[in-house]
């Protein structure tokens, strides 16, 4: 769409500019006590990708930078004879392990060797998931950028570090019941929607246990009040 299009040109400068601070060093920690801390999602690339407001967007970047967060960029270096094959299997058990500093690299070189084989993996990942971990709007951000600009290191460093950072809790993938449709779930639930989305764009192997985890989810979902970030997100892949 043109004018997502000439959104993401417009703004993507801002989001290199900051990438050093717009990472996290973890989205988990745990104590000596045994207490735990989580992080929410940075959600200055779906806002970059899908906030119609320039208002919106600038506000989400300006909060989500944190100079105490500061995360040294280095470039991406390529893996030109590894196969596509390799690219995906070590790509998804990297991001699984929750490994950044080699999952960048298969990553990037998939992306761009095979954008298509790229995303589908990289929805695939997000599948896997608990929906509430947003990897899905995560990954519909990323190929909407990929579509556009194409690969760029810094952003594409953010997204693979929100999935390996972000770390897996697969209860839900191991225990559900496989589905043969899609069932109705809460259209006012950003993740259940933007995982949803994921779902219905590639025909997975794994289709029917995703299925599964969507209806899991929607039992279990609560209704939240949302951002304003959110809220428009939520409105515009939703059109």
């Amino acid at each position: 769409m043109k004018v997502m299009k000439n959104r993401i040109e417009e703004r993507i400068t801002k989001v290199v500019e900051n990438a050093e601070i717009l990472d996290k060093r973890a989205y988990l920690t745990v104590d000596a006590e045994g207490i735990i801390k989580r992080k929410n999602m940075n959600f200055t690339i779906p806002a970059m990708v899908f906030c119609e407001s320039h208002e919106i967007f600038n506000m989400t970047l300006e909060s989500e930078c944190n100079k105490v967060e500061r995360e040294k960029e280095k470039k991406i270096e390529r893996l030109s004879n590894t196969s596509i094959e390799k690219l995906k299997e070590n790509f998804v058990k990297l991001v699984i392990k929750g490994e950044i500093e080699f999952s960048k690299r298969y990553g990037k070189e998939l992306a761009l060797r095979d954008k298509e084989e790229f995303l589908k993996t990289l929805f695939n990942l997000s599948l896997m998931d608990n929906p509430l971990s947003m990897k899905s709007l995560m990954a519909l951000s990323m190929r909407e950028i990929l579509n556009t600009v194409g690969w760029i290191d810094e952003v594409g460093y953010l997204v693979i570090s929100y999935f390996t950072k972000q770390r897996y809790d697969l209860y839900l993938l191991e225990n559900a019941q496989e589905k043969d449709t899609v069932e109705e779930i809460q259209e006012s639930s950003l993740a259940l929607v933007a995982y949803k989305k994921v779902l219905e764009s590639y025909d997975y192997k794994n289709i029917r246990k995703y299925r599964g985890v969507l209806s899991a989810a929607s039992i279990k979902n609560n209704e939240k009040e949302y951002s304003r970030v959110e809220d428009e997100i939520l409105k515009s892949i939703k059109l």
